[in-house]
């Protein structure tokens, strides 16, 4: 028997996609090339590892013990080129990072100060809701997680970079009116810009208003910060939103703040991880970094927050 690495990973990627085609273009590859590479490795076992149903490739249950082998081979393998690396004294490998939509306005500065000192490090980045964020953490498919709210039915380890502010927020022209009617506490005569469910900015504003017994009419739901604080500044309404998102815009005149007790809400922004989760060396290295840096972090990138 002589499989080879092309081979493994032409499979791989075939049973990925359940498509030649698709396995292809993921791999640069032209879809002759891709085809070779499998009928070279059929030819080398008696029993089939592929079958055609209804024109769709479907893996065979042995060709499926051979896709589990190549996962661990490859996995394997990668760890064999961190350690290389790393006697090199140059970290390697892969990070998979999950944040909430927010998240995106701090994620990247973590990232890229980090990829300056380890550029072999790769680093993926997925911006989700917090319900989408906190699942893919257990189901294992990211290695961190960045959100402010996170559940007390998971077993977690966490390290806190910076605390995350929630300001009820309008377009500056809406401030007097706005401010009329909560000091009346009409609250139903003011339109609410609300986070789609599931987001943490969403679950921190109704349990706020619940806990308040204080009854807020929705005009309308939005999918992410960003379109939430471009309505706001927009004059549809009011809704409550993160300082990391708005800092420049308070500043700038083109958001206001609305006061009233209990606001802003608080709470720390943490990057995450089970417990249980054994690190590849680069995740270990990126967490005592911003162990070590989160402080600089913050000062270098965010000094309009300092004021809010």
């Amino acid at each position: 028997m002589n499989l080879t690495i092309h081979q493994l990973k032409a499979f791989q990627s075939v049973a990925k996609y359940q498509s030649i085609t698709k396995a292809a273009e993921a791999m640069n590859m032209t879809q002759p090339a891709v085809s070779i590479q499998l009928k070279n490795l059929q030819e080398q076992f008696e029993v089939p590892l592929t079958e055609i149903i209804g024109k769709k490739i479907h893996i065979t249950e042995f060709g499926q013990e051979l896709v589990d082998t190549a996962d661990r081979i490859f996995s394997e393998l990668n760890q064999i080129e961190e350690k290389m690396l790393e006697l090199k004294g140059l970290l390697g490998g892969k990070i998979r990072i999950s944040a909430v939509s927010t998240g995106k306005y701090i994620i990247p500065y973590l990232m890229a100060d980090f990829m300056k000192i380890y550029p072999h490090v790769e680093i993926s980045l997925e911006v989700s809701n917090r319900y989408n964020v906190l699942a893919h953490l257990q189901e294992n498919s990211t290695d961190l997680a960045l959100l402010s709210l996170w559940p007390d039915d998971l077993d977690l380890e966490s390290i806190p970079l910076a605390e995350n502010k929630w300001y009820l927020t309008c377009a500056p022209e809406k401030k007097e009116l706005y401010g009329k009617y909560i000091k009346e506490e009409a609250w139903t005569k003011i339109p609410f810009i609300l986070r789609e469910k599931g987001s943490g900015t969403r679950t921190m504003m109704e349990k706020f208003f619940t806990e308040r017994d204080i009854h807020v009419e929705s005009k309308l739901e939005l999918a992410t910060n960003e379109a939430v604080k471009q309505a706001v500044m927009a004059g549809l309404g009011a809704s409550i939103l993160s300082n990391f998102s708005t800092a420049q815009e308070i500043k700038d005149g083109r958001v206001a703040i609305l006061e009233y007790p209990g606001l802003p809400l608080k709470a720390d922004w943490k990057l995450i991880w089970l417990k249980q989760k054994k690190h590849s060396p680069a995740v270990k290295a990126f967490i005592r970094w911003l162990s070590e840096n989160r402080e600089k972090i913050l000062r270098n990138h965010f000094p309009t927050l300092l004021g809010l």
